[in-house]
């Protein structure tokens, strides 16, 4: 496993996640009119695999937005607006990492596929995707 670093535009919101790093990353282009319009491609990791690490209080650094079933936690950095990473309502044991952000080192970023995911019609597009899968834990 390797660990990959992630960060708001500031730098005030930070996390590192693990992950295998020649394993295929599956990138998520939502059509949700939150990840539309922030054109938020992301991934999914498990929850264990993800480790805060703000330079303040989580809480105070960032603002909470919700919208819908509620679902989701989205906490975007209160300095500069980005959101980083969050908990996603299809996945809500994982994260959803926006590629965006992320530090990948000197080796560049991991070899990504992009998947559609029908977030207009959320229900019919999570049972079709498996995109739940990708934060279960074996």
């Amino acid at each position: 496993m390797e660990t990959y670093k992630c960060r708001c535009h500031c730098g005030k919101i930070r996390a590192t996640f693990r992950r295998e790093k020649n394993a295929p990353l599956t990138l998520w282009d939502c059509n949700c009119s939150d990840c539309s319009m922030r054109r938020n491609v992301h991934f999914m990791i498990p929850s264990s695999d993800f480790c805060l690490g703000c330079s303040g209080k989580f809480e105070d650094e960032t603002i909470l937005y919700q919208w819908g079933p509620m679902t989701a936690v989205r906490r975007f950095c209160r300095t500069c607006g980005i959101l980083p990473f969050y908990i996603p309502r299809s996945n809500p044991d994982g994260y959803g990492i926006t590629f965006a952000c992320i530090d990948w080192g000197t080796d560049g970023p991991l070899k990504t596929k992009i998947r559609y995911y029908d977030g207009v019609n959320w229900e019919k597009s999570h049972a079709a995707t498996g995109i739940a899968k990708e934060t279960a834990q074996n």
